[in-house]
């Protein structure tokens, strides 16, 4: 019995396949070394840059606003990121009341709600946070971003009215103390008998002394609402971190890979066609 012939041939994809790994494989060895410069050369652009990029630090500003609300104290911040984003650094530095070379060196600001309420008077205040290239300058910027939330005309007549009634309102309790200290003690006397004439009189002195705490509470808090009367309050001033934020060499090393790479593979695949252009052509 013969045994079946073996057939050598090979299918027409395994000729093709091999045609192409054959072509695929002298390309790479006659661009062997543009496609090892580019790429070179790019990893090299890509740790230049990485060392020439300035460090960069982010800090958060806890604020409360007593006159406007979270919103509009925000959309104000907005309108300065617009300015430090088209580096009107004059413009921006004139409404915080700060030098321009300090401006420069806030490469980000932005603002947001600690706590999304969606309402009109918001109890919970608003985050300011900004990227520097100096740690340095935060405490001046902070002082600039209080200056320019609080320095508008109707901020200013706002806070104005307020610590004025807040004095109006601490001089009539007052009053109103005196009074019932007045009538406490007329009472005293009468319940000593040290006045006969009124000793039909009759007084509830509790009642009149509960009047007494209760006016000295408010006094007390008219007293602490005019002592903090500003348009905003800092809950949590900036932090000095000493570590800059993170910056991804090894991210930015491989896209100046593939870059230079890709770069390489065209001119290789430019320089290829026209040898074959100027061999046909001839």
């Amino acid at each position: 019995m013969k045994d079946a012939p073996i057939n050598s041939d090979s299918s027409p994809d395994e000729l093709d396949l091999i045609v192409v790994v054959e072509r695929m494989v002298a390309f790479l060895k006659r661009f062997f070394y543009i496609l090892i410069i580019f790429p070179t050369i790019g990893i090299i652009a890509a740790f230049l840059l990485f060392l020439s990029t300035q460090r960069k630090y982010t800090s958060e500003l806890v604020l409360h606003s007593y006159i406007l609300t979270n919103l509009e104290n925000i959309q104000i911040i907005e309108n300065w990121k617009v300015l430090l984003r088209k580096k009107e650094y004059n413009t921006l530095a004139g409404i915080l009341n700060s030098n321009p070379d300090l401006i420069k060196k806030v490469s980000k600001i932005s603002a947001e709600e600690i706590q999304k309420l969606y309402v009109q008077d918001n109890p919970h205040g608003f985050i300011v946070q900004v990227t520097v290239k100096d740690t340095s300058i935060l405490d001046n910027l902070q002082k600039g971003i209080m200056y320019g939330l609080e320095n508008t005309e109707y901020v200013k007549e706002r806070l104005v009215t307020k610590r004025a009634n807040l004095v109006e309102l601490i001089e009539k309790v007052k009053g109103e103390i005196a009074k019932l200290d007045s009538t406490k003690l007329a009472v005293e006397n009468i319940l000593n008998n040290k006045n006969k004439s009124s000793s039909s009189l009759f007084v509830d002195i509790t009642s009149i002394n509960s009047g007494i705490i209760i006016l000295n509470e408010k006094l007390l808090a008219y007293q602490e609402q005019l002592k903090f009367a500003s348009a905003t309050q800092v809950l949590q001033k900036f932090n000095k971190f000493s570590k800059p934020e993170s910056r991804n060499g090894p991210l930015l090393l491989l896209v100046g890979a593939i870059t230079g790479l890709v770069i390489g593979y065209l001119i290789s695949l430019i320089i290829a066609v026209r040898r074959k252009l100027i061999q046909r052509s001839k």
